[in-house]
C-alpha cells in the first residue's frame, strides 16, 4: 500500500505541474474577464429567478409542499400531525428514542438538549414564510381574487393555528418582509396566535370577493373552516358556527402525498406501519379513548402480529393512511358540522347539537370512503363495512354532553392533528383538570406520566432578544 501511495502521489504532482505550466501560457488579458468564473447552473433557481410571473407556479407549489412537510410530514419526519397523536391519547411510542418517549410521557427535556417538538417548530415557520412570500408574489402579477392567494394565505393561517394548539403561549414570529433579511420577532400568546390566524383566513375570504368558480369556492371553504377552527380555539363559538354555515359536508382539502420522493411521503405511515416507531393507542393512561376496542369504523386499525421498534410494545397499525402516498384531510365538511354542533351545545340547544352529530353518523361509510382511499379494501376488520353508526342518545347532564362532544370529535378527526388543541380546550374553556384530560398515572414503559400539556419552544430562540423563556410554560393550557 505504501508503494501504491508513493506512485499515486508522484502522478498527482506530475499532473499538477502540467496544468500549472499550461495555465502560465494563457494571456493575462484573457484572465481579466473572469469568464472562467461565470458559469450557469441550470439546476439551481436563483432568488432573482423566483421573483417573476413565470415563477409563480413553482413558488406556490413550493409553499404547498412546505406546508405538507410541516403539517403531515415527509419520509420519517416527526411533523405536527404524528406528534399531536403521540403527545395525546391517539398513539403510543413503540420506539427507543428518548425524546420520542419523553414527548409521549409528557416529560419534555431541557430545551438546551433538544426535544422532538423542535422539528415541526422549524418546519412550521418555514411553511409560514413560504406561504406568505408566495401570496405576495402572486399578488404582484395576478388579480387580487386569484384563488392561489387565498390558498397559500389560508395555509399560512393554519401554521398559526398549529403553533397555537401545540406550543406554549410565547412563540416568536419574525415578520415576513419583502427583503431577504433577518429580523427578530416578538412572541405571541396563544390567543394572539389564533387571532392572527383568523386575520389570515379573513384576508383569504375577502380577497376572493364574489368569484364563484369551483376553485374559488373550494379555497373559500378552506378559509372558512380554518377561520372557524381559530375562532373555536378562542372560545368564539357563535362566530365559528357562522363561519362554516355554508361549507358543504362533502368539502375536503387534502395534503397530497406521494411515493415519488421522500419529501412527498406520508410520514405517519412511515413512522407507524413501516418503521414501527408509533402504535395505535387504546384507553391510554386512564383518560384515553378506546380507539381500538371501540371497533369504530372511523378508526380502522390492524394488529401487525409483531412488536414495534423497541421490541416490546405491540404494533397496531392505523389504516387511515395505509401507504406512503396516502393523502391527509386538513380541513373538511365533517369539521364544519362538528363546530356547528359544539356551538349549539354551548348555546344550550341540545336538539340541534345531537342532530348534527347523528347526521354525520348516518353517513359514516360514505364520509370515510371519500377521505381515505381504498378505505374498505385496505382494512381487514369487518366493522369498516358499516354504512351507518347507531344514533347517539342525549346523556342529559352537561358534563356528559361535553364528554360525548369531544369523543365524537376525537373519532371523526383521529390522526388529523386536532386532538391536542381539543384537549387543551377542555382545560381552558370547560374547566377540566389536566389530569382528567391527558393520559396520566403509570406509563406503559415504566414510571409515570408528567404534567406537560404543550410543547416547549426550541433552544435556538434563546438567541432572539425578544423571547422570554420564563413565559413559555409547558403546563399551561
Amino acid at each position: 500500500m505504501t508503494m501504491n501511495f508513493y506512485y499515486a502521489a508522484r502522478r498527482f504532482r506530475a499532473v499538477t505541474l502540467t496544468v500549472t505550466a499550461a495555465a502560465a501560457l494563457i494571456p493575462l488579458s484573457a484572465c481579466s474577464t473572469d469568464k472562467v468564473l461565470q458559469v450557469d447552473d441550470p439546476a439551481v433557481a436563483t432568488p432573482g429567478s423566483l421573483q417573476t410571473a413565470a415563477a409563480v407556479p413553482t413558488v406556490v407549489a413550493g409553499a404547498i409542499g412546505d406546508f405538507q412537510v410541516a403539517y403531515s410530514g415527509n419520509g420519517l419526519s416527526d411533523a405536527f400531525l404524528p406528534l399531536v397523536g403521540t403527545f395525546t391519547d391517539e398513539l403510543r411510542s413503540s420506539d427507543t428514542f428518548t425524546d420520542r418517549n419523553d414527548l409521549e410521557r409528557r416529560t419534555q427535556g431541557s430545551p438546551s438538549n433538544g426535544n422532538r417538538g423542535d422539528l415541526p417548530y422549524v418546519a412550521l415557520h418555514r411553511a409560514r414564510r413560504s406561504a406568505e412570500s408566495a401570496a405576495r408574489l402572486v399578488g404582484q402579477f395576478f388579480p387580487a381574487n386569484d384563488p392561489r392567494i387565498a390558498q397559500v394565505t389560508s395555509l399560512s393561517g393554519l401554521t398559526y393555528v398549529a403553533f397555537g394548539e401545540a406550543y406554549c403561549s410565547a412563540v416568536p414570529f419574525a415578520p415576513t418582509a419583502t427583503a431577504e433579511s433577518f429580523v427578530e420577532g416578538p412572541p405571541l400568546t396563544t390567543a394572539q396566535m389564533f387571532d392572527t390566524a383568523a386575520a389570515r383566513f379573513n384576508s383569504a375570504i375577502a380577497g376572493l370577493g364574489t368569484a364563484s368558480d369551483a376553485t374559488s369556492n373550494a379555497r373559500r371553504n378552506l378559509a372558512r373552516v380554518g377561520l372557524a377552527r381559530a375562532l373555536l380555539n378562542n372560545g368564539k363559538f357563535p362566530e365559528a358556527a357562522a363561519a362554516v354555515a355554508s361549507v358543504p359536508t362533502t368539502f375536503i382539502y387534502f395534503n397530497e402525498h406521494s411515493a415519488n420522493s421522500g419529501r412527498e411521503e406520508n410520514s405517519l405511515w412511515n413512522l407507524n406501519g413501516s418503521n414501527r416507531r408509533y402504535t395505535v393507542s387504546d384507553q391510554e393512561g386512564i383518560n384515553g379513548l378506546p380507539y381500538r376496542t371501540a371497533n369504530d369504523p372511523r378508526v380502522p386499525w390492524l394488529d401487525q402480529g409483531r412488536n414495534g421498534f423497541d421490541g416490546n410494545t405491540r404494533l397496531f397499525e392505523q389504516l387511515r393512511y395505509p401507504d406512503r402516498s396516502a393523502r391527509v384531510p386538513v380541513a373538511d365538511g365533517i369539521e364544519a358540522r362538528l363546530i356547528e354542533a359544539e356551538a349549539a351545545l354551548q348555546a344550550g340547544d341540545a336538539v340541534t347539537w345531537l342532530l348534527r352529530l347523528n347526521d354525520l353518523r348516518a353517513q359514516v361509510r360514505a364520509l370515510m370512503t371519500a377521505r381515505f382511499l381504498n378505505y374498505t379494501a385496505n382494512n381487514p376488520n369487518a366493522f369498516v363495512t358499516n354504512t351507518t353508526l347507531a344514533p347517539l342518545v342525549d346523556p342529559v347532564t352537561p358534563s356528559a354532553r361535553v364528554d360525548l362532544m369531544f369523543s365524537e370529535r376525537a373519532f371523526w378527526l383521529y390522526n388529523t392533528g386536532h386532538r391536542l388543541g381539543d384537549m387543551r380546550r377542555l382545560i381552558r374553556q370547560y374547566g377540566r383538570g389536566s389530569e382528567t384530560v391527558f393520559p396520566t398515572g403509570a406509563w406503559h414503559k415504566g414510571g409515570v406520566y408528567g404534567t406537560d400539556v404543550n410543547w416547549t419552544v426550541p433552544f435556538n430562540e434563546e438567541q432572539n432578544s425578544l423571547f422570554v423563556r420564563a413565559n413559555c410554560v409547558t403546563t399551561q393550557p
